[in-house]
């Protein structure tokens, strides 16, 4: 693939920023910095894409807090002029990742995502015997800076969009030279192209056929376990030496006896709501019924919140769990929703 260069006059046209200072405004609305900038729209966004073309953008203002779930993780909530200015980097940058991404990634790509991922992994299931799952300890933590920006340097030309990608990638450090901040739109792009590279040698020089990745996540197929290990070795080998990267140990089953991916456990003929799901929907339904009575949650943030909820556990065969619900956990469901 060419590398891609001149993109910086489009990441900071009036048009681009304009159309990322919506897509960033979005749930934040209400905010201060929203409505500080919003009193002079253009020449705030025009003073943020001169920064951007003369490479003299400031990131790395994060406010950081944590969150438990569905386990403990720090969140750096970037800035809103550098919230506006990761959308103007990568609306224009998009094509080019998503065109170095196999067909077996489903994370951070329009049109694909969770559901899609699961939709694959349900066929795969169905085609093979054995599978094998795998994912990176710490991913966003342990992904190293020097191997990311020479990842990123194969794919764009252009040397002031390097340079502020080496900025936004030096603006956090989990342990010296690791680690990409959670919560950053470019972190996605960046964590998805940097396990890419793994997709492409897995493809074309270990052979792999059945495979889906849902960003860490990598579900790996074979009609053999003798034909399975040897891949499964051959990949955490390469992520250990190419990427330097530690995989937890993988689970290595039948396919038979379902998957876990993604929250649910994938089946030959159907899609089951895994255990800890099921929980963790049981307790974010408490809490948001709670708040609700207690005048915390507004009705209509308990409305939308319950409906993203409930669309997860549709999307399973959880008719029996969802009926049983208002038996075994009175409280969960306001009279009158």
């Amino acid at each position: 693939m060419r590398r891609v260069n001149n993109l910086m006059d489009r990441v900071c046209s009036l048009e681009n920023l304009h159309e990322s200072f919506l897509r960033a405004v979005r749930g934040h609305a209400c905010k201060m910095a929203v409505v500080h900038m919003r009193q002079d729209i253009d020449g705030n966004l025009l003073r943020i894409g001169q920064q951007l073309r003369d490479g003299t953008f400031h990131f790395g203002r994060y406010n950081y807090f944590t969150v438990y779930e569905p386990k403990a993780r720090e969140i750096c909530a970037a800035s809103f002029p550098e919230r506006v200015a990761f959308q103007a980097l990568m609306r224009i940058c998009h094509p080019v990742f998503d065109q170095f991404q196999t067909n077996d990634s489903f994370a951070s790509r329009p049109g694909r995502g969770t559901y899609a991922a699961l939709e694959r992994a349900l066929q795969l299931c169905r085609r093979y015997k054995w599978y094998a799952k795998l994912d990176v300890r710490k991913f966003f933590n342990s992904i190293d800076h020097e191997i990311m920006l020479s990842q990123l340097c194969r794919l764009f030309k252009d040397p002031v969009l390097l340079t502020h990608f080496q900025h936004i990638i030096d603006s956090f450090e989990s342990a010296p030279g690791r680690g990409l901040p959670i919560g950053n739109l470019t972190s996605q792009y960046f964590a998805n192209h940097y396990m890419s590279v793994a997709d492409h040698w897995a493809k074309e020089q270990l052979h792999v056929k059945g495979m889906v990745r849902y960003m860490d996540d990598v579900l790996l197929f074979a009609d053999s376990h003798e034909e399975l290990m040897q891949k499964v070795n051959a990949y955490v080998h390469y992520v250990n030496t190419q990427l330097r990267m530690e995989l937890h140990e993988p689970i290595v089953n039948q396919t038979k006896f379902g998957i876990p991916f993604l929250g649910y456990v994938v089946h030959h003929r159907s899609l089951r709501l895994h255990q800890r799901s099921r929980r963790r929907y049981v307790r974010k339904m408490q809490w948001l019924a709670e708040g609700l009575d207690e005048g915390i949650v507004s009705i209509n943030e308990y409305t939308q919140r319950a409906q993203c909820l409930l669309a997860f556990v549709d999307k399973a065969d959880s008719l029996a769990f969802r009926q049983q619900l208002p038996q075994v956990y009175e409280g969960i469901y306001p009279r009158g929703l």
